[in-house]
């Protein structure tokens, strides 16, 4: 009889010829919130059990991490289905532990001869080992070997990392061809060192180590050991309290990203204090298995490599994604589990396993670089790429958006300006007027963001305004649509897909924006749109529900005719001061659009409210978005 914890390392019912498995259910073998006893006691008569506990043990000691700390654990060992099927095949470790955190392992084994398998194991998961540290020699070299040659001209003001024990030191090279590496990092909560007008000449002098942010130095030594001399730090090569170096540098963003040999991303790291390396060990267990089936084995134990987390995450459990990534050639991330790569046509991971999506090998990663690059490079005989794949950009750019303002940006005046080096990349093939992050040619659908969750996760408006209300940019929150790339697969591309049915209510007849600024695609001084189409005027409601232990407010639009709409508001609407609307306060909803998705409609309108003082001026305050099983009739499209 199999082992009740192992299995004995089979899956659960057996294996059948591609296309014979339909309906028949997974063949996993999943063990869930199981005590760490029941492991220990059937290692003493289960042989792969035994060897599954020595290997356990032993990555925990190297991750500190006690088995009397272990509340629970489950195994979680997924099987192919069916004979050619390619399916997640790894075996996975979950750990509950006594502080309420988990910890999750992985077991593999290394491709090649030396590292045998016995042949009654099932669809054992094959990968790379990786680097002991991501500073290691062996991770160095890793890294030299993914990075093509190349040179790019540096920026007008780099820093001098010291090759040769000469001094670390903000230089303004005038313009000659010289390799730079930029710094990809989070700023965090804590103070970091930057440059003002008032140190700016003591920063061309010299640049002391120690008073550099731990990740600062970390940088350093990494540009020096890659034989680099020059590194672009946006807090050391932008003067912080001078709003004209401000605008000039930030206007260049773009260049500087694109330009730069390689963009080293802090990925694992929250603020400066976290650096950028760390231990990255696996544990060994060999032998020889007994039984007829048996034979010698060779496996490693390790954190587990979740290459979703790493690629779209500062920290885990965060969802932070850095635009930077999108406007380098070549970026480096020093993650929480490996190094890995990504440049315009290819990723690499030091285990060989980041092309598919999170630990499954059955779908592949969503890379938003890729999908930028592949969008806005790509041709076709005979025709206009950015006419035939227009609504593919668009929702291209919609989703880098909601990608780009789920990063908790602490300052909302950044907002505009880091996506301005996006918007000039898109710019080139839209060929398309931009307008405080939303596009001329497709404002409608632009125009329907919206901010999901309650009123605990809102914050107020931001004063002063950055962007005029009509435009994500003028909250400090995430923004989402309804037609985000979610997934990518460059075997069947999105640019293919035929946009359903929709019919817009509403008609731009004028928007305007001035730069506040010399970048068009930066900051703004004013923004003014007019916009005609079908209003219902209302109330607001305020209800009140308990989430998360707190008391959240719920908003409805109340209309004469006693029919109630739920309201995503864009911010908090009860903190008091001017962006304050109180219940009762009359609404105008502007009914914008009907689309059709699978097997629902959504209509959307706007929630608007008098400006006071200003007479036929309105300002957004959230979005109506009413979703309704799709109704047999058809609905013409546009």
């Amino acid at each position: 009889m199999p082992c009740q914890i192992c299995n004995d390392f089979k899956g659960s019912r057996k294996k059948l010829e591609m296309g014979k498995a339909v309906g028949l259910g997974t063949r996993n073998h999943q063990r869930v919130g199981r005590h760490w006893d029941e492991m220990t006691t059937s290692a003493e008569s289960c042989f792969i059990c035994d060897m599954l506990t020595r290997g356990i043990r032993g990555s925990l000691q190297q991750h500190n991490i006690k088995e009397l700390d272990i509340r629970s654990f489950s195994i979680l060992f997924y099987y192919e289905n069916c004979v050619g099927d390619v399916a997640d095949t790894n075996k996975e470790f979950r750990f509950q532990l006594a502080d309420g955190s988990h910890f999750d392992m992985e077991l593999f084994a290394e491709e090649g001869s030396d590292c045998p398998i016995p042949s009654d194991w099932e669809t054992f998961p094959t990968y790379e080992r990786t680097s002991p540290r991501t500073d290691s020699d062996a991770a160095i070299a890793t890294i030299r070997g993914w990075i093509e040659d190349c040179l790019g001209p540096s920026d007008d003001r780099v820093i001098d990392v010291g090759i040769g024990d000469s001094a670390i030191r903000l230089v303004e090279p005038g313009g000659t061809v010289a390799r730079y590496i930029c710094l990809s990092h989070c700023w965090g909560k804590e103070q970091i060192i930057i440059t003002k007008t008032s140190t700016i000449k003591e920063r061309m002098l010299a640049i002391e180590m120690e008073d550099l942010s731990k990740t600062f130095q970390d940088a350093v030594i990494l540009t020096r050991r890659l034989g680099v001399q020059y590194i672009w730090i946006d807090s050391l090569c932008i003067v912080q309290d001078d709003l004209r170096d401000w605008e000039v540098e930030s206007a260049k963003m773009c260049e500087v990203y694109s330009n730069a040999y390689l963009t080293i991303a802090a990925t694992h790291s929250k603020d400066g204090r976290g650096g950028l390396f760390r231990e990255t060990p696996d544990f060994e267990v060999s032998g020889v298995a007994p039984g007829t089936g048996g034979g010698d084995y060779r496996v490693f134990f390790r954190e587990r490599i979740d290459h979703h987390l790493d690629c779209s995450s500062w920290e885990m459990g965060s969802n932070m994604e850095r635009v930077e990534r999108m406007l380098s050639t070549r970026v480096l991330h020093l993650g929480r589990y490996e190094v890995f790569f990504e440049c315009r046509s290819d990723i690499h991971c030091e285990c060989s396993g980041i092309g598919f999506h999170g630990s499954s090998v059955a779908a592949p990663a969503p890379i938003t670089k890729l999908v930028h690059a592949d969008a806005l490079e790509s041709e076709m005989a005979g025709m206009e790429w950015a006419v035939c794949a227009h609504y593919y950009i668009a929702r291209l750019w919609r989703t880098m958006v909601s990608s780009y303002t789920s990063l908790g940006i602490t300052k909302h005046r950044d907002r505009l300006p880091a996506m301005g080096g996006l918007a000039k990349h898109m710019a080139a093939r839209r060929k398309s007027a931009y307008l405080a992050g939303l596009w001329e040619d497709t404002l409608m659908d632009d125009l329907l963001w919206y901010c999901d969750g309650s009123s605990i996760s809102k914050r107020p408006r931001p004063v002063p305004r950055a962007a005029p209300t009509w435009s994500w940019a003028s909250i400090n929150r995430h923004s989402l649509y309804t037609d985000e790339i979610l997934l990518w697969d460059p075997e069947a591309p999105d640019w293919d897909y035929e946009r359903e049915p929709y019919q817009n209510f509403a008609e731009v007849e004028e928007c305007t924006v001035i730069p506040g600024g010399v970048d068009e695609f930066g900051s703004l001084l004013q923004g003014r749109l007019r916009i005609t189409g079908l209003v219902a005027t209302g109330v607001l409601e305020r209800d009140t529900e308990m989430r998360e232990g707190r008391e959240s407010a719920i908003y409805h639009v109340l209309f004469p005719t006693g029919k109630r709409l739920p309201v995503k508001a864009d911010y908090q609407l009860d903190e008091p001061g001017e962006d304050q609307v109180p219940p009762g306060a009359e609404m105008k909803c502007l009914q914008m659009s009907w689309m059709q998705s699978g097997r629902f409609e959504i209509f959307a309108s706007l929630v608007l409210r008098p400006v006071s003082g200003a007479p036929g001026i309105y300002e957004r305050i959230g979005c109506v978005l009413w979703a309704a099983k799709r109704n047999r009739r058809p609905i013409p499209r546009t």
